[in-house]
């Protein structure tokens, strides 16, 4: 189902996966092109679950699926990206306890940014398995890169799993705060509170010795100079609800300031560096003991970022019993070839911290920006925050239109889609800019 509809798992069981532990009861969300909304969900009602809607639903699946869409923009009002929500539950098999079952893991609300669907009651009458199908309004990875914090970044497709801040969730348990250029979360407070239970230390703000500068073209600003004060990290929500900040507090990275609110702390100074005779004793003195600090490294990567870059963890999955993507259905698009990649593969954006102005009163952290690259040429949607970039695959892929439009126009052939020529197109890009920036550099 997966490889067929490009479908993405995330929220906690990405993150599940990953830390290889369990969040019991916790739900799977899953995030579906807006196209493929309906094939999902008849596939769920096929394996016994049933349509649950929320008050505000159509009671039948197949007229929400149609008419319960939000024709905003940039999706509803409270998540970015996001058409619709559509619920589905089913009992759940019984299963003996184990002891690893934790309080305020029971029957959650959904997870990432999910959490907007139906209130559950508190102590449910039986155990049930819930699925949200997230519909997306442009593609899945714009909705995920709203997620109110890093931790939740992590995304399994049908043949590979990623995770875009591996170092900060899995190794040190920190999760930035974050917003997307198409806005926040209106319950971001709500998931935050609820991995701050989880363990995970939420920051406003990083110490210089977190970042990772972007090694590509015009990162992002970040200096040490460029820290939230502490009335930036009290500012209120734009919804008018209380900042997320003040339900959250950390002992580790952050100072309580008198008002209960979560404040950056002090950045310890810099280690002066090593004289010669220090370096000279070093090398001649004995090894040092195992036990010894390891180096810091950063864990945030700002600026430019593509999906499977090196600040991410990118793991094969078997495909074992998978059929690949089929080609676009006939007769329309009869010489499009299958994909050889889930649409997710090609995502490029950019981490901008601090958030740019006015952004910081507002949402500290933070700022996801990219934007949507789209035409007749392609099926599906795809994220570039590169300007120049886009304007390539403007370039290049008008052509392929122009030309699929003379070929409808003389009845020759039926319509192609390009999806599969996407990453070739990105690495010419890439690889010419490489050529252009080095033909310029003179080394004597």
């Amino acid at each position: 189902l997966q490889a067929r509809t490009g479908t993405l798992v995330s929220g906690s069981c990405a993150l599940q996966f990953f830390a290889r532990t369990r969040y019991p009861d916790s739900d799977l969300d899953l995030y579906v092109h807006m196209r493929h909304r309906r094939e999902v969900g008849r596939w769920l009602l096929q394996e016994g679950y049933a349509y649950a809607p929320a008050p505000h639903q159509h009671a039948q699946f197949e007229l929400e699926v149609v008419h319960g869409m939000s024709p905003r923009k940039h999706g509803i009002y409270s998540m970015p990206g996001v058409a619709g929500i559509l619920t589905f539950k089913r009992p759940a098999p019984e299963r003996p306890r184990t002891g690893l079952e934790y309080p305020e893991d029971v029957q959650e609300e959904g997870e990432g940014e999910g959490e907007e669907g139906p209130e559950e009651d508190a102590v449910p009458a039986e155990r049930v398995l819930k699925v949200q199908i997230i519909v997306t309004k442009n593609t899945p990875m714009e909705a995920i890169l709203a997620f109110h914090s890093t931790c939740v970044m992590n995304v399994l497709t049908y043949e590979k799993a990623y995770c875009l801040f591996p170092r900060a969730t899995l190794e040190e348990r920190r999760s930035l705060l974050s917003s997307s250029c198409r806005g926040r979360s209106k319950r971001r407070a709500v998931g935050l509170a609820k991995y701050a239970r989880r363990g995970f230390t939420l920051l406003s703000a990083l110490a210089p010795d977190d970042i990772e500068p972007d090694p590509a073209p015009a990162p992002a600003a970040a200096s040490s100079t460029s820290r939230y004060t502490g009335e930036l990290a009290h500012a209120p929500f734009l919804y008018g609800m209380p900042t997320a900040l003040a339900l959250v507090r950390s002992d580790d990275t952050a100072l309580h300031s008198p008002t209960g609110l979560l404040t950056p702390g002090p950045t310890p100074p810099p280690p002066p560096p090593p004289s010669s005779s220090s370096l000279a004793s070093a090398s001649a003195s004995t090894p040092a003991p195992t036990d010894s600090p390891r180096p810091h490294r950063p864990a945030f990567r700002l600026g430019w970022r593509w999906i499977d870059d090196s600040a991410s963890w990118v793991l094969p999955l078997p495909q074992d019993g998978v059929q690949p993507p089929p080609a676009p259905p006939a007769p329309r698009t009869r010489d499009t070839p299958a994909p050889p990649h889930d649409p997710a593969a090609v995502c490029n954006w950019e981490v901008r911290y601090p958030a740019p102005a006015p952004a910081p009163a507002l949402a500290p952290g933070a700022l996801m920006h990219f934007d949507i690259a789209a035409g007749k040429a392609l099926r599906y949607r795809y994220l570039v925050t590169d300007p120049e970039l886009l304007a390539f695959l403007r370039r290049e892929l008008g052509a392929r239109t122009r030309a699929e439009e003379l070929k409808r126009g003389a009845e020759l052939e039926e319509w192609s889609y390009y999806d599969w020529e996407l990453p070739a197109l990105c690495r010419e890009f890439l690889h010419g800019l490489a050529r252009r920036r080095l033909a310029s550099l003179r080394i004597e």
